[in-house]
């Protein structure tokens, strides 16, 4: 028994919104429409500082959480090719790249006002997480 389609979409959103924002962070940050976007979104913008100028002060935090970004998304890339070579170690890695993704999207409605990054960010991801944690139930008495 495999992922159904639904969870295999939910994953693959998850990977793709750690890569979208891989490029946003790592590649684009210092675009005024990309650091204004997402200052906004984060109700992160400096009072004494403008857009511009806190960008250029966050820029390497941003290319360092873009890159962890990167990882995670490689990481689930490698959890779907796993699934056909060896399933658990798929399964794990998936998971590990969900629980990544549900801890992210919560800090991210803890500490901002970007409530609608952070549902679409965790919600998918916690939806995945549980369908695959499951399917592992069950993959797990199966093979006993």
């Amino acid at each position: 028994m495999g992922l159904s389609r639904f969870t295999k979409v939910l994953v693959v959103f998850v990977i793709f919104d750690f890569f979208m924002f891989f490029i946003l962070e790592a590649i684009f940050w210092m675009q005024p429409f990309v650091h204004n976007l997402l200052l906004t979104w984060f109700d992160n913008p400096p009072v004494s500082l403008g857009f511009e100028m806190h960008a250029l002060v966050l820029k390497k935090l941003f290319i360092n959480q873009g890159f962890y970004n990167l990882f995670f998304a490689v990481g689930g890339i490698a959890g779907l090719y796993q699934l056909k070579v060896n399933r658990s170690v798929g399964y794990a890695l998936i998971l590990l790249v969900c629980f990544a993704a549900v801890g992210a999207g919560m800090v991210l409605a803890i500490t901002s006002k970007a409530y609608l990054l952070a549902t679409l960010q965790a919600v998918p991801a916690a939806i995945a997480f549980y369908n695959i944690f499951i399917l592992t139930k069950h993959y797990k008495t199966e093979r006993k």
